[in-house]
């Protein structure tokens, strides 16, 4: 990528997103780290990368050592966030833990929904085996990014993600080959350890610390030549000072930390370069003041985004940042977990820790400021709303807000935005459209709503129909079959499968879900046959060689009472 590319796309910063592949040329000082994490992650069948929040953990991965691996001729599997995504219905494959699925959708991309879905990690990493010249087992490495998630007090449902935890290090303890690199905040570093020292599994930890001022300082310099800048050479220096330098409410300078965080000069360059001067040939304003009023404008957006993420309003986080800032280091006590209706919820507190704007002494009850020097500028909100307002979301943006309030277990407020997107006026593309109503449905059939579920299923599946999208339309339609056997409406449930069988023959995962479908509706013999057919496909394996070996089972211990159970 050229300068003059960088240049229009970003600029040289790149705010508190994480740094991406297409990112390396940005990504820098972190050499080091970079050597650390790639001579622990061939060294070691488990690797742990911890640090606090934005120290810049998921950069260091997906710019510096997975990129790195993959140009050494390594297999790395892709990376990403994990998504409960409604492409393939819950009520197709239900017993299939959502987040093995979520996590199989990061490594195979390309794979999902057809394969991914009712596949096993183990079953996963078995088809990924190679082998060098020599006869021996190729490493395959893989990443499980923001392991918090799983960790941290969530609504979600804790057996989901307590087997997914236990599948996942049971995977790597029998895949030999799996060299598995786990992410996770500070904060969450103790209960990681405890689960990992119940595994016989070698493993090592690299600790990601802030940038050191003249890293800092260096890193900025860099950025800045590499998207042909013409800002003066004293300039990067000057913005690291403000980085690290917390000033008392009157604006005098107070102390300077010793380190320097990555995203606070994220969100200060950021911040600075969108206000500089057209020529950008200065980046720092004389006046600290100007500093304070450009990063109250930047918070009050961010924080109209999750207030709007969490359909509150902006005074909500807004109120409780400010009492943060007032207390100091005793920090506030955060929303109580049990208190769900409350207007602060543990989801909003969450939103603002993933923001890098606040952190936790003790997880869930005492919360203070991620960067002191954001304290001026917080309270500033009070007087000086500057905010030009949130841009207005896509589609695809609503979407975003929706599944990632359903993967952190947050059902109601997925449930809602899908409401409102359906409801609102300028209805979304039919694509879209059929994503939320299968969101709804998926988070009917998991409350045991079978009825409702099944409504929502058909409408998707009509909405999808409408614009040609047939095999997406037969995921539905195998999701709404089942629904309607669970709540009694078996006729329906086999004209539907009825339909559908015989046109699915290469989405072994679905075939796999018609052949479940068939069992609970006691037609062993034509279930045995998809579920054979599932497997003979190499997708959802696991799923359909569980069913197929309960079939079995059943029918060799009551054969006879089976048969004349479903005759009558």
């Amino acid at each position: 990528m050229t300068r003059a590319v960088l240049g229009r796309a970003h600029g040289p910063f790149i705010g508190l997103r994480p740094y991406l592949t297409r990112d390396r040329p940005l990504f820098l000082g972190r050499d080091e780290e970079t050597e650390a994490v790639v001579r622990a992650w061939t060294g070691h069948r488990l690797t742990v990368l911890h640090g606090d929040s934005g120290v810049g953990k998921t950069s260091l991965v997906r710019a510096g050592a997975a990129p790195v691996l993959a140009d050494q001729g390594h297999t790395v599997l892709p990376t990403g966030d994990l998504c409960f995504d409604p492409g393939f219905p819950t009520a197709v494959l239900p017993a299939h833990n959502p987040y093995t699925r979520a996590l199989l959708a990061v490594w195979s991309p390309e794979e999902f929904p057809t394969h991914g879905p009712g596949t096993s990690l183990i079953d996963f990493l078995r088809t990924r085996t190679g082998t060098d010249r020599y006869g021996r087992s190729r490493p395959v490495f893989a990443v499980l990014d923001q392991t918090e998630l799983l960790l941290r007090r969530s609504p979600a449902p804790e057996q989901w993600r307590k087997d997914f935890l236990e599948e996942l290090f049971g995977a790597l303890e029998t895949r030999e080959d799996l060299r598995l690199l786990v992410t996770v905040r500070n904060g969450h570093l103790d209960e990681l350890r405890r689960l990992v020292d119940k595994r016989e599994v070698e493993h090592a930890e690299v600790a990601l610390r802030p940038f050191t001022p003249n890293t800092a300082r260096s890193v900025v310099a860099g950025c800045l030549a590499t998207v042909g800048s013409r800002i003066g050479a004293v300039e990067p220096g000057r913005l690291v000072e403000e980085a690290r330098t917390v000033r008392a409410p009157d604006g005098r300078p107070d102390h300077r930390t010793n380190g320097v965080e990555p995203a606070l000069v994220q969100l200060l360059g950021l911040t600075l370069w969108e206000e500089a001067t057209e020529d950008h040939t200065a980046l720092m304003p004389d006046d600290d003041t100007e500093i304070d009023r450009a990063l109250t404008e930047r918070l009050a957006g961010l924080l109209e985004e999750v207030a709007a993420e969490h359909l509150v309003p902006p005074d909500v986080p807004q109120a409780w940042l400010r009492r943060l800032v007032v207390s100091d280091d005793r920090g506030p006590t955060g929303p109580s977990h049990d208190d769900p209706d409350g207007s602060l919820t543990p989801g909003i507190v969450h939103a603002l820790e993933d923001r890098r704007l606040v952190t936790t002494h003790t997880e869930g009850t005492t919360w203070v400021l991620r960067h002191p020097r954001l304290a001026r500028p917080l309270m500033g909100l009070a007087l000086s709303p500057y905010a030009h307002g949130l841009r207005a979301w896509g589609d695809r943006d609503r979407l975003g807000v929706a599944l990632g309030a359903r993967t952190r277990g947050e059902s109601g407020l997925a449930a809602e935005h899908a409401a409102q997107t359906l409801r609102s006026l300028s209805s979304p593309a039919p694509g879209t459209h059929a994503l939320f109503t299968t969101l709804l449905a998926d988070l009917a059939f998991e409350r045991g709503e079978h009825r409702a579920a099944a409504e929502y299923y058909t409408a998707a599946a009509r909405t999808r129909e409408s614009v040609g999208e047939g095999v997406a339309v037969l995921r539905l339609l195998v999701a709404e079959a089942r629904s309607r056997l669970l709540c009694g409406e078996r006729a329906s449930a086999l004209a539907l499968v009825s339909a559908i069988t015989g046109r699915v023959h290469g989405d072994p995962s679905l075939r796999a879900g018609i052949g479940q479908v068939l069992w609970l509706a006691g037609q062993a013999e034509a279930a045995l046959d998809e579920l054979e057919g599932a497997l003979r496909g190499g997708g959802g394996v696991s799923e359909a060689r569980r069913t197929r070996d309960e079939i079995r089972d059943a029918v060799a211990k009551e054969g006879p009472v089976l048969q004349q159970r479903w005759r009558g």
